[in-house]
């Protein structure tokens, strides 16, 4: 994701895991080749029989006119009190002072997370589809009004959008349909907990700005329209009443657009990058609900995202949208000094990486493969990689606590054509998640949630069986830390906490495994559930140990445990 319009070229270029990226005009070429599918959607992805737009019935002047100086107030009133507390506690609205939190012990034990991508862009839960490629649904909303020309990877879309959604239904029409109707915040976090992961992040704000809880600085919001529900409030009540970690997805760093008053009383419009624009008709349907401010930092995003955190207490803060302004610019700091000392002596908490964009100095010698200039991998309790956009700064020999946000499918956001092949497999999922821990990290599973609210029944039958393998081998994941050589194209490794029981995960089971890791002469090892010790051998290059057939002809990994 590098910028607004073309974040495609970030989103389409990665691909299904083992493959290596294709390069953005090789899959144009690739689209100029082809005919673009335009489809009927099915009932349920496409515009209700008899439904007429609606949009929040004041306009953004009105808006202005009638709630700006109200809600500056307020801001004024919560940047108060977030500059006493920061002026007050342990931490300060720095980078340096950011870089003296420690990441907790229970997010690097926790190892297992569940990412949550549902909002307005499920209505609709569709993109372009391209062979084997990442796709991006979730910026269904700024791409369906795009013509794009033949040969771009989202040509198609606005076809697409007047085919199955009429041309006079507009980027924010969707806001009224988004209901959730079988959102069921209990339900899905006894699944989560079934499935092993031990804490929950849900988007709660994406880059259009619409905030699925009930937000003081905004009418953009799923409380003053639409569903007229607080989420945040369900998921926060659940995820705790089910011993889950809360997390909190927000595009904290920007929004598509932003209304931001004049000093003459007028209206201009606050796009990526720090550009301004004028107030033109068609913002009525892009940023319908925003209030107004003067100041987009101190008068909304800061007040907005501390309220965040005194009314739901997330365990963690996960920014995004990091890749259009500095972070000592765009708010980071203040918000998460807040989060910190409010936490401090409490409980522990986590922030991601997603703070902004880096100073030079800051990111000297990083990211030389594929230029960069945001702090991830540079700052943050863990560092976040996107289908691998920061693997080159991920190295376990200089480990820092890290979590990988990959999907479950190819697709972050639901979409409705997407097929059992295109869903990680139970084997796949395992190779996956054995990689990332053995290399120190976290994995962040996303899953898809369709328009109202449910998960789709191939992401829940995935779950259940990832579950049932943790409760089987868990052992070898959760509290674990990295073991040298990490991974090979067999053996993932890992090992306890107090460094006297080492675990081998086979990716590719056989008669005889070799392990690579060191292993003491007295040592004995099993496979994790059975009792029996294995045969084993020395050889010059590692111990190898014999299976028993059940477990060698198996097609899922299975995990051995090493007593030292």
């Amino acid at each position: 994701m590098k910028s607004i319009l073309l974040a495609c070229v970030a989103g389409v270029a990665g691909v299904a895991l083992g493959e290596a990226a294709a390069p953005a005009d090789e899959l144009a070429r690739a689209r100029q080749k082809e005919t673009v599918n335009v489809p009927e959607a099915p009932e349920g992805y496409r515009r209700p029989k008899g439904w007429k737009p609606v949009l929040y019935p004041k306009s953004l002047r009105e808006i202005a006119r009638d709630h700006s100086a109200e809600t500056m107030a307020r801001a004024k009133r919560q940047m108060e009190k977030v500059d006493a507390t920061n002026a007050a506690g342990k931490y300060k609205a720095t980078g340096a002072s950011m870089d003296t939190h420690p990441c907790p012990e229970w997010f690097i034990d926790a190892k297992f997370g569940i990412f949550i991508d549902w909002g307005l862009w499920s209505l609709a839960s569709w993109c372009p589809y391209i062979k084997g490629a990442r796709l991006y649904p979730d910026w269904y909303e700024l791409r369906s009004g795009v013509d794009y020309p033949k040969g771009h990877p989202f040509h198609g879309m606005k076809e697409y959008h007047e085919k199955n959604w009429g041309p006079d239904f507009k980027r924010d029409h969707f806001i009224d349909l988004f209901r959730g109707k079988k959102f069921d915040a209990p339900a899905l976090t006894r699944l989560f907990d079934a499935c092993g992961a031990k804490y929950v992040v849900p988007f709660l704000k994406h880059h259009s700005g619409f905030c699925l809880w009930d937000c003081s600085y905004t009418f953009r919001d799923s409380v003053d329209q639409g569903a007229h529900r607080d989420f945040a409030k369900e998921m926060s009540a659940a995820c705790r009443a089910q011993g889950l970690k809360f997390g909190a997805y927000v595009s904290q760093a920007g929004e598509w657009e932003y209304p931001i008053l004049q000093d003459d009383g007028s209206i201009k419009i606050l796009k990526e990058a720090g550009k301004m624009v004028d107030l033109t008709p068609d913002m009525e349907t892009k940023a319908s609900g925003k209030i107004a401010v003067k100041d987009f930092v101190r008068d909304y995003i800061v007040p907005q995202t501390t309220e965040l955190v005194d009314k739901y207490d997330p365990d963690i803060l996960w920014y995004d949208y990091d890749w259009m302004t500095f972070a000592h610019e765009n708010g980071s700091y203040d918000i998460t000094a807040y989060f910190y000392n409010k936490a401090e002596g409490r409980k522990e908490v986590a922030c991601n990486d997603r703070y902004g964009k880096a100073k030079p100095e800051e990111i000297k010698g990083r990211f030389t493969k594929k230029p960069r200039n945001w702090l991830r991998t540079v700052r943050g309790d863990f560092f976040t990689d996107e289908w691998g956009d920061t693997e080159e700064c991920l190295d376990p020999a200089k480990w820092h606590p890290w979590e990988s946000c990959s999907g479950i499918s190819k697709a972050y956001g639901n979409h409705w054509q997407e097929t059992a092949d295109m869903v990680m497999s139970e084997r796949e999922f395992v190779i996956h998640f054995a990689d990332i821990v053995a290399r120190g990290g976290n994995l962040l599973l996303l899953v898809n949630l369709d328009p109202q609210g449910e998960i789709p029944a191939v992401q829940r039958e995935r779950l259940l069986q990832i579950g049932n393998w943790l409760k089987r081998y868990g052992e070898a994941i959760y509290a674990t830390r990295i073991l040298a050589p990490f991974k090979t194209d067999a053996v993932d490794y890992t090992q306890s906490k107090d460094g006297k029981t080492a675990y081998a995960i086979v990716k590719k089971p056989a008669a005889e495994v070799t392990l690579a890791c060191a292993v003491p002469d007295n040592a004995t090892v099993s496979i994790i559930g059975e009792g029996t010790t294995l045969k084993s051998a020395r050889t010059p290059d590692g111990l190898k140990v014999s299976i028993p057939p059940a477990y060698a002809n198996a097609t899922i990994p299975f995990a051995l445990k090493i007593g030292r």
